[in-house]
């Protein structure tokens, strides 16, 4: 098995609606947004992790897919074909079993590296205008939950990163040769570009049947 080329991914993600990818609340005082999202420690920027947009594109490609590809046990959906192109485009946890491991050392490594995403300098200038109306380079919106019976309204609050924000963002493809010449990981590229296109019919983060995560992707591919 050899390493041939990278093939690096690279753009700008722009956000059509609000994007919400939410993080865990340890402690909330009084006065905290009740959903905030995800945010760099050091700069307290939002950003857009990789494991979002990496998670999310083979959620989609999965389904895109079908067939073999998802079986469904008593509790969740699961990945079955170990050998196909998802396998060795997002990569799999080998099992302890031979079969696993010897196929595991067919497939190589994970083909395709997802980094995270940050604002631009533009929209982070942009955003800063924002501090006085709600929260950090973020909108607060509240919404009202009314439920089906009895009709009491049930306010809450949630923190998106608002329309019309940029991100910078990269993905890196490996072909390596596994015999083929490197021939399967060329081809099985289109499963990439395709859940690029998916990514962008569909949503990112969370609320996307509420209208949040539509996303437009700007990019270009260059081999390193």
């Amino acid at each position: 098995m050899k390493l041939l080329f990278y093939k690096r991914i690279f753009g700008i993600i722009r956000l059509k609606s609000g994007l919400r990818i939410g993080m865990s609340k340890d402690q909330m005082a009084i006065g905290d947004v009740d959903n905030p999202v995800i945010r760099n420690p050091l700069t307290e920027e939002p950003y857009i992790p990789g494991s979002s947009l990496k998670g999310k594109m083979r959620y989609l490609l999965e389904w895109h897919l079908g067939g073999k590809y998802i079986t469904e046990s008593d509790q969740y959906h699961v990945y079955k074909d170990e050998d196909g192109p998802i396998g060795r485009i997002f990569g799999v946890a080998p099992g302890n079993d031979r079969r696993s491991k010897e196929l595991a050392l067919q497939r190589g490594p994970t083909r395709l590296l997802v980094r995270d995403a940050y604002l631009t300098p533009e929209s982070k200038q942009a955003l800063e205008r924002m501090t006085a109306r709600g929260g950090y380079l973020t909108e607060v919106k509240q919404e009202v939950f009314i439920p089906r019976i009895g009709g009491d309204a049930n306010p809450r609050t949630a923190e998106r990163v608002p329309a019309g924000a940029e991100f910078a963002f990269e993905m890196v493809y490996r072909v390596m040769d596994t015999g083929d010449g490197g021939q399967t990981d060329r081809e099985n590229f289109r499963h990439v570009e395709k859940a690029l296109e998916l990514l962008q019919l569909d949503g990112l983060g969370g609320y996307i049947s509420r209208g949040y995560g539509q996303i437009e992707l700007k990019y270009q591919v260059e081999d390193k």
